[in-house]
């Protein structure tokens, strides 16, 4: 069965109206901003207690690419080369992204990066791919900062990507991934570990099918990545089980036409899984409700002459949706403390008190002066998406995939990594590609 997929693009961190527990980068430019409301901790933790380990990714390719560029520095520093994993790693991601639109005619695909900033790049020498600028500022590697430990394929002495190194597990990855290609009848790790020393000869047939995200990882490849979301690495046992329910779950959903709901718990799952999922949810629908309060306010400011609302006025919208959305979180009865805090913000008596928290835990698009609202300055006037706390711009989302309402991004994103694994995501990708054609 094909599922249509809807692809939303991130334009201030954050996904569209269907997508849940996702928090941008802490920084404001002129294409991005985040309202994360003092939050951003309950929605890491609801999405852990999803899946347990996922990071942001979506398809093996994300793994493979921040994978190879970890090995690609470590083996460039033992020939006495001072390089570091992050420089290292997203050159090479650059460059995949590069050599697939040349590929396919520099169409634009929720697999790649960087459309804009590297059309018309004809100089693709590491020492220019390696520059600050030279790339997005937010590359498909900081998806899988917490992926690459969680499944085995790095060790590390801390969470920072910098301190990555790569495992046996991962350097089998990467060995069944490229075994392949032979670009100037040498290994990809030696061909790259060679561009990173100045041979800029990059753009050969054999080195854009092993690294075009365009490209699916060959089978024994995939199936290292689906042993690996099992064992994990060193983890809590708790977590590796969680996630390999959530496959199994995944799996399952694949091929039945019957929705869940959320009074009825899948076998796969556990009580105390199930009870997290449903609490998340619920979290993620009240942030939503909370942001579109939010959304409004900064709506009617920009039609106003002097461009701020006194609360001493008629509000311009009801807050009885966000209300009830609080005591739905709240009856759960959970345990997490932050979210258990926005929660009573948002069910105060007075919805004036409720107006003056929220927009005290904005700060960013509109801020409190006294008893005014006025904009902050990351306002715009108009609605925005929702946070991201992963760094994908483009991640597909299914639209008609079988999921309880609200549920985390990850359970999401577990299913497309899943149709991956089975060698089909192309063939879900291909319907939005083929409608953008027309």
């Amino acid at each position: 069965m094909i599922f249509p997929l809807i692809q939303h693009r991130y334009t201030d961190g954050g996904s569209m109206v269907e997508q849940w527990g996702l928090l941008g980068p802490e920084t404001i430019s002129s294409s991005r901003r985040t309202r994360s409301l003092g939050i951003a901790a309950s929605v890491r933790r609801f999405n852990d207690l999803a899946v347990p380990g996922l990071g942001g990714v979506w398809f093996g390719k994300q793994i493979f690419l921040a994978l190879l560029g970890v090995a690609v520095a470590e083996y460039v520093r033992t020939q006495g080369k001072s390089v570091q994993n992050i420089q290292v790693a997203n050159a090479v991601e650059a460059l995949a992204c590069w050599l697939a639109y040349r590929s396919n005619g520099w169409r634009q695909d929720p697999r790649l990066r960087g459309h804009t900033k590297l059309k018309g790049k004809d100089d693709f020498s590491f020492r220019r791919a390696s520059q600050r600028n030279f790339y997005v500022t937010q590359p498909m590697r900081m998806a899988t900062v917490q992926t690459l430990p969680a499944l085995g394929l790095v060790e590390a002495d801390s969470t920072r990507f910098n301190s990555f190194r790569c495992s046996e597990a991962g350097q089998g990855l990467i060995e069944e991934a490229t075994r392949a290609f032979r670009p100037y009848n040498r290994t990809v790790l030696a061909h790259l570990v060679s561009w990173v020393h100045g041979d800029d000869r990059v753009d050969t047939q054999a080195l854009r099918d092993a690294l075009s995200p365009l490209t699916p990882l060959s089978e024994n490849a995939r199936g290292i990545l689906r042993e690996q979301l099992v064992i994990g690495g060193r983890e809590a046992p708790e977590d590796k089980m969680r996630r390999h329910d959530a496959l199994a779950w995944v799996q399952m959903l694949s091929s039945t036409t019957v929705k869940p709901v959320w009074k009825e718990r899948p076998q796969m799952i556990s009580l105390p899984h199930w009870r997290d999922l449903q609490a998340g949810a619920l979290f993620f629908a009240l942030r939503d409700a909370a942001v579109a309060v939010l959304d409004t306010l900064e709506k009617n400011i920009e039609t106003r002459g002097d461009r701020c609302f006194p609360l001493s006025e008629e509000l311009p919208c009801s807050l009885e949706e966000l209300r009830q959305a609080a005591l739905r979180y709240a009856g759960m009865g959970h345990g997490d403390p932050e979210a258990a805090r926005f929660a009573a913000d948002c069910s105060l008596d007075d919805p004036r008190d409720v107006l003056r928290a929220l927009v005290r835990r904005d700060g960013h698009v509109l801020r409190l002066q006294g008893d005014t609202v006025r904009p902050g300055p990351a306002f715009r006037g108009t609605p925005q998406r929702r946070g991201n706390e992963a760094d994908e711009d483009d991640a597909p989302r299914p639209g008609t995939v079988l999921l309880p309402p609200h549920i985390s991004f990850r359970i999401r994103d577990l299913w497309l990594l899943y149709h991956d694994m089975e060698g089909d995501l192309e063939t879900l990708l291909l319907p939005k590609q083929e409608e953008g054609k027309a």
